[in-house]
């Protein structure tokens, strides 16, 4: 999900038990500073390219 931290915005994931937030640095958001966050949207589906680095594809 995408959150709001104080105004910087951060992709995160969600564990419900117990209830934290794990950023993309690995950082733990947990109890206080979960108060301070606000989620921006939620991730539903992620966009992957086909194409390798391969010049020449079989």
């Amino acid at each position: 999900m995408l959150i709001d931290m104080s105004g910087m915005y951060e992709w995160a994931m969600i564990m419900i038990q117990p209830r934290r937030l794990i950023t993309d640095d690995g950082a733990f958001l947990m109890d206080d500073l979960l108060e301070d966050i606000a989620v921006v949207g939620v991730v539903t589906h992620e966009i992957t390219t086909m194409y390798g680095e391969d010049d020449l594809p079989i």
